[in-house]
């Protein structure tokens, strides 16, 4: 008798489920729209006029504390959009993996409006898009920089070498973790699971790892050098032995000992 209880309670939540996520399927907005505020212009299509608002909101209370944290130079308005699923996401952006964000330069990034309808596992979508603002932040202070020594008339001629240097010389680690940081993504299982792993910051630069324990490594950081490393860090395109007087080995040996004295 509890086994057919049991049974009849999980028929009756997926039954629950599927309609609720019907009812949103039918009641989201589908053509695309435009919200605009001080700082930001978004366009949404897929979710409901109150969570863009909600996205607007979080962008812009969060604009200046991040700009302030890494020095941001002048910021044009930025173009975000928000889709709601995967499948629209991918296709307005032409990747093909299963990223939940992606910026587009200093001044536009895409992400997906993260929910249980749409993901086994969601992330928290207003957290993604804080992650994607400062990608832009930083890429906006590395193109100001780079007009130090990329000498050009031409905009394309200095897109194309300024891109190029960027994905020779600025490591992922760096720029995964800085807006996970930013953006406050950290999960203590996670970053347990990663420590186990024993990473040094050049097998961060490939794979997933960074997702899990990038938020440690500027907390670690600005706990031993303060905020104001950020911006030099930056500006040095993570050069740490230049920036922080310590060799990198030297520099994995204290985030390590860090990581087991707090997680």
């Amino acid at each position: 008798m509890r086994k057919y209880r049991l049974l009849v309670l999980f028929l009756a939540i997926i039954a629950v489920f599927y309609f609720a996520r019907t009812v949103r399927s039918f009641t989201v907005q589908h053509e695309t729209r435009t919200l605009k505020s001080e700082h930001f212009i978004v366009s949404y299509t897929g979710i409901y006029k109150s969570e863009a608002e909600k996205v607007s909101k979080h962008l812009e209370e969060n604009y200046s504390k991040i700009r302030e944290n890494l020095k941001d130079v002048e910021h044009d308005a930025i173009k975000v959009f928000v889709y709601g699923s995967q499948f629209k996401f991918n296709e307005a952006t032409g990747l093909t993996e299963n990223t939940k964000g992606t910026s587009r330069g200093p001044n536009e990034f895409h992400f997906v409006w993260t929910n249980w309808f749409n993901s086994i596992f969601p992330d928290d979508p207003l957290k993604t898009a804080l992650h994607e603002f400062t990608h832009c932040v930083q890429l906006n202070i590395l193109i100001y920089k780079a007009k130090d020594t990329i000498i050009t008339q031409d905009r394309l001629t200095f897109e194309k070498q300024f891109d190029k240097k960027f994905k020779a010389e600025y490591p992922r680690w760096l720029w995964e973790s800085i807006s996970i940081f930013e953006a406050g993504e950290v999960n203590t299982l996670s970053v347990k699971y990663a420590k186990s792993k024993n990473l040094t910051l050049e097998d961060l630069n490939h794979g997933n790892q960074i997702y899990n324990i990038g938020y440690t490594i500027i907390e670690y950081m600005t706990q031993k050098w303060g905020k104001d490393i950020l911006p030099k860090l930056i500006a040095s395109f993570g050069n740490i032995e230049k920036t922080l007087n310590v060799t990198q080995e030297e520099f994995e040996k204290g985030w390590m000992a860090f990581l087991e004295e707090k997680y």
